[in-house]
């Protein structure tokens, strides 16, 4: 039996609303970019429950999301205090890749970022990708709203990179999937750069492929590449790699723009 009921009645555009706490902002009081994720990933979990092929009816069938392709733009961070509100459609399914685009508004309903996502079924037990056959032949049903230009993209390996800090994976990196959560790699990435780039610049544009897993025991390390820019925008190329075998876990990319006023 089908795991979906009638589509035709749910909502295929979500909106969750979120209030910027203390302890969700960096020292200069705005929100960053770990923490829109976790929003993003949380209001995704609530609509893909409210489609009925979330994380409580995947689980029935032993199967669940994970994040694998996220291409963030960010115009402004929103402050300590400051109401949000994050919006969320999906957007096609192709190949094994089920997309879902986001889009950041402050309480006037002004867009200030927008994300596009790229999601993968996997088994529970065997960790191999499914096809999403049954959220693919709904479709025809999916808003034609895109959030940003294009998708998120594969990114290349580095091909001179630099060495940066390592250390090992925490219990507190851990989601409900006993792996790293994404949000984790990405404040991974931005704590990796020295203090003065973080408080002299903020990120841009942020996209990054998931790999592979990461877990506890394993200990990993992040590797640096400055990116050739036509701009006066910095530019990086980033891998975390697992040390025990040298191999990706993540790719990231990044554009940062002076955060002076």
């Amino acid at each position: 039996m089908s795991i979906f009921n009638d589509f035709s009645k749910k909502k295929w555009t979500w909106a969750d609303e979120y209030l910027i706490s203390s302890y969700e902002v960096d020292a200069s009081g705005r929100a960053p970019l770990s923490t829109l994720s976790k929003f993003m990933q949380e209001t995704a979990y609530n609509h893909a429950n409210h489609l009925e092929f979330g994380y409580v009816h995947l689980k029935e069938k032993n199967q669940f999301w994970v994040l694998s392709r996220l291409l963030i733009k960010v115009e402004r961070y929103p402050l300590w205090g400051e109401k949000i509100h994050i919006r969320t459609w999906p957007t096609g399914v192709e190949g094994l890749f089920a997309y879902r685009d986001f889009q950041i508004l402050d309480d006037q309903a002004v867009p200030i970022g927008a994300a596009s996502s790229g999601w993968l079924m996997l088994d529970a037990e065997k960790r191999r990708p499914q096809r999403p056959t049954e959220l693919k032949e709904k479709s025809h049903l999916f808003p034609e709203e895109r959030a940003l230009e294009r998708r998120p993209l594969k990114i290349q390996t580095l091909s001179e990179p630099e060495k940066g800090p390592s250390f090992p994976v925490r219990y507190s990196d851990l989601d409900l999937y006993n792996h790293v959560n994404n949000a984790k790699y990405i404040q991974w990435i931005l704590d990796s750069y020295p203090e003065e780039m973080n408080r002299e610049y903020e990120v841009t544009t942020f996209e990054i492929n998931f790999v592979s897993e990461a877990k506890m025991g394993d200990e990993v390390a992040i590797y640096t590449e400055r990116l050739e820019s036509s701009t006066s925008e910095p530019a990086f190329f980033h891998s975390i790699k697992r040390k025990a075998n040298n191999r990706d876990i993540c790719l990231a990319e990044t554009t940062w723009r002076s955060s002076r006023v």
